[in-house]
């Protein structure tokens, strides 16, 4: 079993003139593994909260590394 390795990393926002004209936009990708059931479910939940539409998410496809099932998405932010 694999332990949780906490992120340690800290994200300060810098100040505002220095930030530039345009916002800065980054893609953040998003997995979720599981069975087909689960995958649905979360995918039905996120969608709920206003997270993603599901069309947003790939098929179910095997992941490479594990050879479970997995859905995968881009969101973008700015900031």
């Amino acid at each position: 079993m694999e332990e949780f390795v906490p992120n340690t990393e800290t994200y300060t926002v810098p100040p505002a003139d220095s930030t530039p004209a345009e916002p800065v936009r980054e893609p953040v990708r998003i997995m979720v593994t599981g069975s087909a059931i689960g995958i649905d479910l979360i995918i039905k939940v996120l969608y709920r909260l206003g997270f993603a539409e599901p069309r947003a998410w790939s098929k179910p496809q095997i992941d490479p590394t594990s050879g479970r099932l997995m859905s995968i998405m881009t969101k973008w932010i700015r900031y």
